[in-house]
């Protein structure tokens, strides 16, 4: 009798384990959507690398595919994934699937994913002829709120939860190194060796929600802006000054600070003389990872603003 019901067992737990495997819900995406999802998603396909990919690896969501972008000599990468994780398209087993306003779908369908994340409305459709498909734009959320809403998409609202507190508790600790009595302003722009361009952010990922949690503040004129991002002419270079300013540089030599710095100088020449920032010494490099959509971008940017404005005698804007 009990040999007979070993086997029993066995198939039982088979059972059970794919009805599990296969159990779905129903899922409200940006758009409105009601989506049947699996409760817990398994093969997983992402449209966007630095928006998408890097928070859903973060939270321990399996992606077999990926958009990503090209290097000048074509080979693909992931944006900021490698930088922030350690996982890179080559040393994992995350297929590109082309650029991320150019998809390959006949690759996607033959990846057989169970799921699909995508911040463009227009690719809903045709993705969804593969396989159930959420758009959720994450640049319509702060990042904790985003991890958040793609955490309960797919399933991985424990390790959100494990990543928040992690992010709590080192945030407790920095902000006793910013004093509240202080009012620092900090601006965030981003410019190109090239010299042809030169934005400033109101809303840049994981870098403003770090400056807001530190009580540090964007300045003025660049907060009476209503988008996210805007262009500055070089009559207007002032807008983007502060006590201290943040500018970005790439991973590849030839758009580290240096770079970037010669290519402001094209952009305006003696450009550093106009802003209060530079002419005393207080403008900030970040890697482009800090621009990342993460817990590990966030905490990135807490260290990186307690080493460059924590503790430190400075100049205020006058």
């Amino acid at each position: 009798m009990r040999t007979l019901l070993l086997p029993l067992t066995i198939l039982l737990s088979l059972v059970v384990h794919t009805a599990s495997a296969t159990e779905t819900r129903i899922f409200t995406d940006d758009a409105g959507r009601q989506v049947e999802v699996p409760v817990q998603a398994e093969r997983v396909i992402s449209q966007n690398d630095n928006r998408l990919t890097l928070p859903l690896l973060e939270l321990g969501v399996p992606i077999v595919g990926s958009a990503g972008r090209l290097a000048g000599n074509g080979t693909p990468f992931l944006r900021t994934v490698p930088d922030l994780l350690g996982i890179s398209l080559a040393n994992s087993d995350i297929e590109f699937l082309g650029t991320y306003n150019d998809l390959d779908y006949e690759k996607i369908a033959g990846l057989k994913p169970d799921l699909i994340f995508t911040q463009r409305d227009e690719f809903v459709e045709p993705l969804s002829r593969i396989a159930p498909t959420l758009y959720i734009d994450p640049n319509n959320y702060p990042v904790k709120d985003g991890m958040k809403k793609l955490a309960d998409a797919a399933g991985r609202m424990d390790e959100y939860e494990r990543l928040l507190e992690n992010y709590e508790n080192k945030l407790t600790t920095v902000q006793n190194h910013f004093p509240k009595e202080q009012d620092i302003t900090v601006s965030v722009s981003f410019s190109f060796p090239a010299g042809e361009t030169l934005y400033a952010y109101t809303d840049l990922g994981a870098l403003t929600v770090a400056l807001d949690d530190l009580g540090l503040n964007l300045p003025q004129p660049i907060l009476d802006e209503e988008k996210r991002s805007f262009s500055v002419s070089p009559e207007q270079i002032q807008l983007i000054d502060g006590d201290f300013i943040i500018n970005f540089y790439g991973n590849e030599a030839s758009a580290g600070p240096e770079e970037v710095r010669a290519g402001l100088e094209k952009f305006l020449p003696n450009w550093c003389a106009q802003l209060h920032a530079c002419e005393n010494d207080q403008m900030i490099f970040f890697p482009y990872a800090a621009f990342g959509y993460s817990f590990s971008a966030l905490e990135l940017n807490l260290d990186l603003l307690t080493t460059h404005i924590a503790g430190r005698q400075f100049t205020p804007m006058p």
